[in-house]
C-alpha cells in the first residue's frame, strides 16, 4: 500500500497560499535478509521488540558505536 496527500490551504486575510505534499510509504521486514544474518528464521519482533535474537558479529560495531551514542545523549540530557 502506498500513500499519497496533498493539502493546499488559502487564507483570504493574509493573502497566503500554502501547499503541502505528503507521501508515505509502509515498511516491511525483510525475511530473508534476516535468515541470511542470523543463519535461521528469526522474526522481525523477536529482533527489534522483544531483544531476543543475539547480535550478529557483522552488526557488534554499529550496535557498539550507537550504544556509546545513547549513554553520551543520556548523561548530556542528565546535566542540563
Amino acid at each position: 500500500m502506498y500513500l499519497r496527500a496533498t493539502i493546499l490551504a488559502y487564507s483570504r486575510a493574509r493573502c497566503l497560499f500554502a501547499g503541502v505534499s505528503l507521501e508515505g510509504s509502509i515498511l516491511r521486514p525483510d525475511n530473508g535478509a534476516n535468515e541470511k544474518l542470523y543463519g535461521k528464521k528469526v522474526p522481525a519482533k523477536m529482533i527489534v521488540l522483544d531483544s531476543m535474537a543475539p547480535i550478529p558479529p557483522a552488526a557488534e560495531k554499529l550496535i557498539s558505536t550507537l550504544n556509546e551514542l545513547g549513554q553520551k545523549g543520556t548523561t548530556e540530557k542528565a546535566g542540563e
